[in-house]
């Protein structure tokens, strides 16, 4: 008689240790799946830097805004052709 009273505690508390089990693993996806929401959200702002990043150097390296700054701040010209000097290899 005290036999399938031992079994019936037995698989009481496996049946306890699994859903204990269940819920930690319920609770760790979740905490997870924020994160990884966290991450996405994270990666698009990035991306959207990133391409105004983009937009930005190839308007500083176009090559009007590069002779006007040449022009405008350095002070710089296009040389006459006598001031120009051929160099040969």
């Amino acid at each position: 008689m005290a036999a399938p009273r031992v079994w019936v505690v037995v698989v009481w508390l496996a049946v306890m240790a699994s859903a204990f089990g269940v819920i930690q693993v319920s609770h760790q996806c979740r905490n997870l799946y924020s994160e990884l929401s966290a991450l996405q959200r994270t990666e698009n702002r990035l991306q959207v830097e990133w391409g105004q990043y983009l937009l930005e150097q190839s308007a500083l390296a176009s090559l009007n805004r590069v002779e006007k700054t040449a022009i405008d701040e350095l002070g710089m010209r296009v040389p006459d052709f006598d001031e120009l000097i051929m160099v040969e290899p």
